[in-house]
């Protein structure tokens, strides 16, 4: 079972989240179908934000600054944390220079990952909230935002959304990574900070 929960974790890891999110909703939204050129743009930037930050905290594990690759010890969040906000506030200047023209609602939610890893980054000082159940959340959040924005008729699929949820909580909690207030901590936070930044349009 400890072999099914690692491949559970690597597969719906924080880092491909967002990708994953993006590529479910393009597939399935008519208005990101509009601009396929610009939707590709957006396509590559995510995927670099989760290739560069895995690279970079591999280097940092094997150079010793991590103990392990999940940073299991609170202490140590803080160097993945940064890593990673370097590269999600890198693709944000790269979506918002001129000449780039997105749709309100990709760009809130974009902005909408960066503030939900900025509080969870915050909460560390006290609690290790769970950066897998922080992507969970958020793309549940993102799902059910562009749904009701766009009226795309998907909200039967939620209850998929939540059975997945969970069971990377499962996993979670079998590796012994976190305990279930920190998974649900992290849900929740993921959640709402998505789900409200996008309805509301929110951009920096």
């Amino acid at each position: 079972m400890r072999s099914l929960a690692l491949v559970i974790s690597y597969v719906l890891h924080p880092l491909w989240m967002p990708l994953i999110v993006f590529l479910l909703l393009w597939s399935v939204d008519p208005w990101l179908r509009l601009q396929p050129a610009m939707m590709v743009y957006v396509l590559s930037i995510l995927l670099i934000n989760a290739i560069a930050p895995a690279i970079s905290l591999y280097v940092l594990h094997r150079r010793g600054a991590l103990s392990d690759l999940e940073a299991s010890q609170r202490q140590e969040r803080w160097v993945p944390f940064l890593v990673v906000m370097f590269y999600q506030l890198l693709g944000y200047y790269a979506l918002t220079r001129p000449g780039v023209f997105l749709p309100k609602e990709v760009l809130s939610l974009i902005f909408a990952m960066i503030l939900a890893l900025a509080l969870a980054m915050l909460m560390t000082r006290w609690i290790k909230v769970s950066m897998h159940l922080l992507a969970q959340g958020g793309a549940l959040g993102a799902w059910w935002s562009f749904d009701l924005l766009h009226g795309l008729g998907m909200a039967d699929f939620l209850p998929i959304g939540f059975a997945v949820a969970g069971t990377v909580g499962w996993s979670r909690m079998r590796l012994g990574v976190h305990t279930p207030g920190e998974l649900a901590l992290g849900f929740l936070l993921g959640y709402a900070v998505v789900r409200s930044v996008v309805e509301l349009g929110v951009v920096l």
